[in-house]
């Protein structure tokens, strides 16, 4: 009999002790819930917002002026370097002709006969090339150097068939430089034939204020498709999807520690930020960033800052 009220009693305190377990465990998920799930938020961005696409281009010289030796001879001296700016009626070379090297400096030329010609430049402009060294036999008509024109740099822009129409003539555009150093640019004209392997069309874009710049220089263009001049926006982080993306929405805050899932309709994508075309929301209107995803359509909240402090 007192092995039975033992077992008995051994089994109260068993049940006993998983009941009050259990409720301490309810209490303190409920005490999670009510104090809600730590989000940042971020208010509505109102401005002008754009869409563009980007697409690269090279720089070049599209005209270039070849210097030649006017007779035959040797080349006496090289007055310019690879590089130099020069300006018209510059002298670049100086060249011995075949007969004055042939004569022999003696007492008898009583005319002291040199046979030294200066070779000019023809336009202002870069020394791009440098075709032959000091002291080498050239025949007349040969090329000594090449001088690219200023005036007819400009970046050759690919653009595949189907987004041409975005590239009309005067285009206003973005030229970004490989250190992100960005100009203005203007389309001026195009090629009248298709490259036959990648199917693109070529256009020439000039710079809207000289600048020297390098040729064979990879840079990107931007050109404007979309335009908003006053856009409200959110960050991207705010809006959430299904799996189908066919659907969008966001968390609102209604109030210190509340949140609703609100639809919502989607226009231009700029950078890190969404335009939000419906429905129209204030500019004191704060949505979850973080901590907003897989919510259900209303949760309680509790906002901190980015460094995870009230």
């Amino acid at each position: 009999m007192n092995r039975i009220i033992i077992k008995n009693v051994i089994a109260g305190l068993i049940g006993l002790i998983f009941v009050t377990g259990c409720k301490q465990t309810a209490n303190r998920s409920e005490q999670i819930i009510h104090q809600g799930i730590p989000v940042t938020v971020s208010p509505v961005r109102v401005g002008r917002m754009i869409n563009y696409i980007e697409l690269s281009a090279t720089s070049a010289f599209l005209l270039k002026a070849e210097i030649k030796a006017p007779s035959t001879g040797y080349l006496n001296d090289i007055l310019i370097n690879q590089g130099d700016a020069v300006k018209k009626d510059q002298s670049l070379f100086t060249i011995i002709t075949k007969e004055a090297a042939a004569i022999l400096p003696d007492s008898s030329d009583k005319m002291n006969f040199r046979g030294i010609l200066n070779v000019k430049a023809a336009s202002a402009g870069f020394i791009s090339s440098i075709d032959h060294s000091k002291g080498d036999y050239i025949a007349e008509g040969d090329k000594l150097c090449e001088i690219s024109l200023p005036e007819s740099f400009v970046f050759i822009l690919d653009v595949p068939f189907e987004l041409t129409g975005y590239t009309k003539l005067n285009t206003l555009c973005e030229i970004v430089l490989p250190d992100n150093q960005k100009l203005n640019g203007i389309v001026k004209s195009s090629f009248p034939s298709m490259s036959v392997n990648s199917q693109t069309e070529r256009f020439i874009v000039k710079l809207e204020k000289p600048t020297r710049l390098p040729e064979n220089l990879t840079v990107k263009i931007r050109i404007v498709t979309e335009s908003v001049k006053s856009a409200a926006s959110l960050p991207s982080s705010c809006i959430l999807t299904d799996e189908t993306m066919q659907q969008f929405w966001v968390m609102k805050l209604i109030n210190d520690s509340l949140a609703v899932k609100v639809p919502v309709t989607t226009g231009i994508k700029e950078e890190e930020y969404v335009q939000i075309v419906r429905p129209e929301f204030k500019v004191s209107d704060l949505f979850l960033t973080s901590g907003n995803y897989g919510l259900g359509d209303t949760v309680n909240v509790k906002v901190i800052n980015k460094t995870g402090h009230e």
